[in-house]
């Protein structure tokens, strides 16, 4: 029995596709489409499973195939993410090395690099990037575990505010209490009753 025969699409599905191709003129017959489109499928789902390869820069990571350029002195210097090295001028360097290689020691790599991620038009600078991921992760939610503590601790706060309100309270108004006592007015400050 042939297999091809035994895959059956449903009716409504080919009849979308067959529309489709037709609409934005496409030459491919519905068959071809649906190999192009299986086989597409495969690729993205075999990439997916492969593990992701790249450089770890401290808590930066540059995938594979990503750029890196440096300028100095009116030029520009390149190197790329080869599996997990960056190799400049035919050998594995780290980030701090490129840059004293190309202008000497008392660079800042952070500051200097600039790095071109895969799939992206714009370079970004290396401290940008790694500002970017220390902002993403201040922003990323606490674990149950953290969050209950930060909520007790803000309980507690607020409590021993609340105590030292009312202490304070309850002191004030004692004071005021024991002022109006006669013992404590001077003889100038009562009334008589004539008045």
């Amino acid at each position: 029995m042939n297999a091809a025969r035994t895959c059956e699409i449903p009716p409504a599905a080919y009849t979308e596709l067959e529309s489709f191709l037709r609409k934005s003129g496409s030459t491919l017959s519905p068959a071809e489409a649906i190999i192009i489109a299986i086989r597409d499928w495969m690729e993205k789902t075999r990439a997916a499973a492969a593990p992701v390869r790249g450089y770890q820069w401290k808590q930066l990571f540059i995938p594979e195939k990503s750029r890196l350029r440096m300028s100095y002195n009116g030029m520009a210097y390149y190197a790329e993410v080869v599996e997990e090295e960056i190799v400049f001028r035919g050998e594995a360097v780290s980030p701090r090395r490129m840059a004293v290689q190309i202008a000497g020691d008392g660079r800042n790599a952070w500051r200097d690099l600039w790095i071109l991620l895969p799939g992206e038009k714009n370079w970004a600078s290396a401290a940008r990037l790694r500002n970017q991921l220390q902002q993403r992760a201040a922003k990323q939610p606490l674990s149950a575990a953290d969050a209950m503590t930060a909520a007790a601790k803000s309980m507690s706060d607020a409590l021993t505010t609340a105590l030292a309100l009312v202490e304070h309270a309850n002191h004030q108004s004692q004071n005021t209490l024991e002022r109006r006592l006669p013992r404590y007015r001077r003889a100038f400050d009562q009334l008589t009753d004539d008045h």
